[in-house]
This record gives C-alpha cells, sequence and structure tokens, in this order.
C-alpha cells in the first residue's frame, strides 16, 4: 500500500514543482516590478540597509532570461558605479571563466528613465550570452539593472523583458 502512495505523492511533486510560476509583484522602498508568468523571483537581498538586491529568472532548466536589480541609497557617480558593477561580475564565479567583454558606456533608457547603458557579451555553460546594464540614478537612489540571455532565446524572453520593463517604476 505504501508504493502506490509514493508513486502518487512523487507524481504530484513534479507536477507541481515543473509549473509555470505566477505573475508576482515586487515591492520595496518605492521600487516597483511585476514578474511576468514563467518568471519568477529567485533571490533577494537587504545589503545591510544600504541598498537592496533582487534577481528575476525565466522559468525552465533550459531558460537563460534573467534581470538583476541592485540599488544604493544616495547617488552616486554612475562611472565609477559601472566599474564596480563591471569589477564585480569578472570575478564572480559564474562569469570568471566566460570571456565576459564589456563595450563602451552609452546613453539610453530603459523605461523612459535616461540611463547609461553597458552592453556586453560572454560565453556560459558553451552557450553565448549578452546583455545589457543600465545604471541611473532614480528617487535618491543608484540604480543598475542588468538583463541577460543566451543568444538562442532573444525571442522566448522577449515578452518576459518588455513586461518586467514596462512595469519598473520608483516612487
Amino acid at each position: 500500500m505504501k508504493t502506490p502512495l509514493l508513486v502518487l505523492a512523487s507524481i504530484f511533486l513534479l507536477l507541481t514543482s515543473c509549473s509555470e510560476s505566477k505573475p508576482a509583484k515586487f515591492e520595496r522602498d518605492g521600487v516597483v516590478m511585476t514578474s511576468p508568468a514563467g518568471w519568477g523571483i529567485t533571490d533577494q537581498e537587504n545589503i545591510d540597509d544600504q541598498g537592496y538586491y533582487l534577481s528575476i529568472e525565466k522559468d525552465g532548466f533550459d531558460s537563460s532570461g534573467i534581470i538583476t536589480m541592485t540599488w544604493l541609497n544616495g547617488e552616486i557617480d554612475l562611472d565609477e558605479w559601472a566599474y564596480i558593477f563591471q569589477d564585480e561580475l569578472e570575478n564572480n564565479i559564474i562569469y570568471r571563466n566566460s570571456n565576459i567583454q564589456f563595450e563602451d558606456a552609452v546613453d539610453n533608457n530603459y523605461n523612459n528613465i535616461d540611463t547609461s547603458s553597458i552592453r556586453f557579451s560572454a560565453s556560459i555553460l558553451g552557450l553565448d550570452h549578452e546583455g545589457n546594464i543600465h545604471f541611473f540614478h532614480k528617487g535618491n537612489k543608484t540604480f543598475a539593472i542588468l538583463i541577460q540571455q543566451a543568444i538562442e532565446d532573444q525571442a522566448t524572453n522577449k515578452p518576459g523583458f518588455d513586461l518586467l520593463e514596462k512595469s519598473f517604476s520608483v516612487q
């Protein structure tokens, strides 16, 4: 009798763990963003009450879409923030052997907010990835929003990235 119950419990666990994430609204310190269906908040951390880190990823073992948002309270020089951020990426275990390459900063925007952005490319687990990091000041905070994906997943990730951007606001 135990075997059928274990099989049913295993099937239920498998089905519920493979279900698509539902949309979720993130709100903290005046920052608002909605993760779309099929994307989930995978990490968030208070940075010693000096800022915050949030990571949202596309569901699925073979998915590559990720957006991270880091903010520091107050305004720091954007060039300095970009240098610190790039240095952290280059020394991060995921990127250390990825041959990450950064382009020069350009003027850009994220949800109609003027930004300085840096495009980058990397090879992660043998897959070519590309990304963009937006740096800006808003609401007495200094932001870095990293958007990254495998090049082969661009079409699949676009609707999710678009919704994340359109839902982003700072009060």
